[in-house]
């Protein structure tokens, strides 16, 4: 009788994530990841038919947890400002962790990762910006600020900002915060 695994996809995920995170791209291979799951080779290749579809299932899954944590920082009943802070705190170590696992030079010399996984990226930044524009809609129609730009414009900037932060640490978020009192006040 055929053994019954409960969530083989999430085990496959979670499993792949391991053996990128600690042993490298070049490791991740179909066969690793069907001897780490102990299941069948073509039950991998059933829910992920390639390398490609799995690395970008995997980028996907990443980047969803950080939107999640993100959701939960909108719904705190904090002030904007705090919230903020704690999206970008979030997204620092997003960032960082993103630069160890996903910006590594074997996975950005592979095929698989630029043809899906940048695509993907791009999605989930606009998710990004959607989210923190609601927000300001939300605190605008709260009168706890003013926005005097589109709320679109004003959450890319606020985004474009916070990625810009993290990678060149010349700016400081608190002087950043500054210029978000002015612009949204």
């Amino acid at each position: 009788m055929a053994r019954v695994i409960e969530n083989p996809k999430q085990l496959i995920l979670s499993k792949a994530k391991e053996i990128l995170y600690n042993q490298g791209y070049h490791k991740l291979s179909m066969r690793a990841l069907s001897k780490a799951c102990n299941i069948a080779l073509g039950t991998i290749y059933n829910y992920y038919p390639t390398k490609k579809d799995l690395i970008i299932e995997m980028m996907t899954d990443y980047w969803q947890n950080y939107l999640d944590s993100v959701h939960k920082i909108v719904k705190s009943n904090t002030n904007i400002y705090i919230k903020l802070n704690n999206i970008f705190n979030e997204l620092e170590a997003f960032i960082r962790s993103f630069r160890q696992y996903w910006l590594t030079s074997e996975l950005y010399d592979s095929q698989e990762y630029v043809e899906g996984g940048l695509q993907k990226q791009y999605v989930f930044m606009e998710k990004l910006i959607v989210i923190i524009e609601d927000m300001l809609l939300k605190e605008q129609a709260n009168k706890n600020i003013q926005i005097k730009l589109s709320a679109q414009e004003t959450a890319s900037f606020i985004i474009m900002n916070f990625i810009t932060i993290v990678q060149m640490p010349l700016f400081k978020y608190e002087s950043f915060e500054l210029f978000l009192k002015e612009l949204l006040e």
